[in-house]
């Protein structure tokens, strides 16, 4: 018996007949609603399922509403009923705050002139201009970036105005310091004032309302600073839960994607990882890549969980570490390259891919991201023998 199940069986005890069946009937519209509006908002069918039964709180309360609705005189149960149907549509209906996206502007995530070089690490530097080389030149290298920028795929950056007026919809007060929109301060009801520095993560975006933040960088700040509920779930426009408010980031026109807003995060447990092992103290760079797929000509790796769990694949290549994570999509993810001719080894253990790196050889360790805690992000290693290779 599924849960939708249980939850009719429950919620309709008392109830024989035609008006039992009339009153299931009623009730599996409002959940399969309920469900499919959740499904848009990026959950997977289980997280919907789940979302959609605790929107319409306890069974054993509907069921009382509706042993009145249906044992009551005959006035009485006309307007009890529309009273619970009511209810339920407007349970069904319910939306969640909306947060905007938009993709980086192409003058500022596409120029890569000495200026803006110069801000980089050596280490970046050193990769960009391998890059830059790779491509043929800079003015093609920042024609390519113009390409997967404006094609919509990338919307990595999220509303502040919009996250702000999500927090105040849950009772939580917000305010920034004058002149410093990207300082902001919040307080959940009944606790203290908490802040947070987005300055780093702020792009100024024209011709929009306010400013915008890296949705991976304003997750990770927070992981730093934020007492309280800090959760992400479903895959596209996922569901950011802060404190008590309760809000989704992207929409059907600029989809946002999980696997790019936890990147950050990932990386950072990835690292803390490798830090352990490395008994050095000397941490290989980590350069992560933003999830802009999916692409047809792509390698796909078979992976072991069931659709919507996050993996974190780690390849390392002369001597550098790259990081990415995707999402399981009919039992694959994809890789981030087109990697039909390149040979790589595969474990499942950290030091053995550390030796690898240190050695210039090629290869690649999969994780089980489990990051619905963006708290406590957990990464497990995945078997090599789990994991097999697909062409395209």
């Amino acid at each position: 018996m599924s849960a939708t199940d249980r939850y009719l069986h429950r919620a309709t005890r008392g109830l024989w007949g035609q008006q039992k069946r009339d009153a299931v009937t009623e009730l599996r519209g409002a959940i399969e609603d309920k469900i499919h509006r959740h499904r848009l908002c990026g959950l997977s069918e289980i997280e919907a399922e789940r979302a959609a039964l605790r929107d319409l709180g306890s069974p054993a309360a509907i069921a009382r509403e509706l042993g009145v609705v249906h044992t009551g005189p005959q006035v009485m149960r006309v307007t009890l009923l529309l009273g619970v149907a009511g209810l339920l549509g407007m349970r069904a209906a319910a939306q969640l705050p909306t947060v905007q996206a938009v993709p980086v502007p192409v003058e500022v995530n596409c120029i890569f002139d000495d200026a803006k070089l110069a801000r980089f690490s050596p280490a970046d530097q050193t990769m960009v201009l391998e890059r830059i080389a790779k491509a043929g030149g800079r003015a093609a290298y920042e024609a390519a970036c113009r390409a997967r920028v404006d094609d919509g795929s990338m919307n990595d950056l999220v509303s502040l105005p919009d996250v702000l007026a999500a927090l105040q919809s849950a009772g939580v007060e917000t305010r920034t310091l004058p002149g410093l929109d990207s300082w902001v301060q919040f307080r959940l009801p009944g606790d203290q004032w908490q802040s947070v520095d987005l300055t780093g993560a702020t792009v100024p975006v024209p011709a929009a309302a306010g400013p915008f933040v890296f949705a991976a960088g304003l997750v990770n700040l927070l992981r730093g600073s934020f007492v309280g509920t800090l959760k992400l779930t479903g895959i596209v426009n996922p569901i950011l839960h802060l404190g008590p408010a309760r809000m989704q980031l992207g929409t059907a026109a600029r989809p946002v994607r999980a696997t790019n807003v936890v990147s950050l995060a990932v990386a950072d447990e990835f690292e803390h990882q490798l830090a352990r092992v490395s008994g050095s103290g000397e941490v290989p760079t980590v350069h992560s890549s933003a999830d802009d797929g999916p692409h047809a000509s792509r390698t796909r790796l078979a992976v072991p969980g069931p659709d919507g769990t996050l993996y974190a694949l780690v390849g390392t290549e002369d001597r550098q570490f790259g990081l990415a994570v995707r999402a399981a999509q009919r039992g694959t993810v994809e890789l981030p390259c087109d990697c039909g001719t390149v040979a790589f080894g595969q474990t499942g253990d950290l030091k053995m891919l550390l030796d690898w790196n240190r050695q210039g050889r090629t290869g690649l360790l999969v994780y089980a991201v489990n990051a619905t805690d963006l708290h406590d992000v957990k990464l497990t290693p995945v078997p090599a023998a789990q994991v097999t290779r697909e062409e395209p």
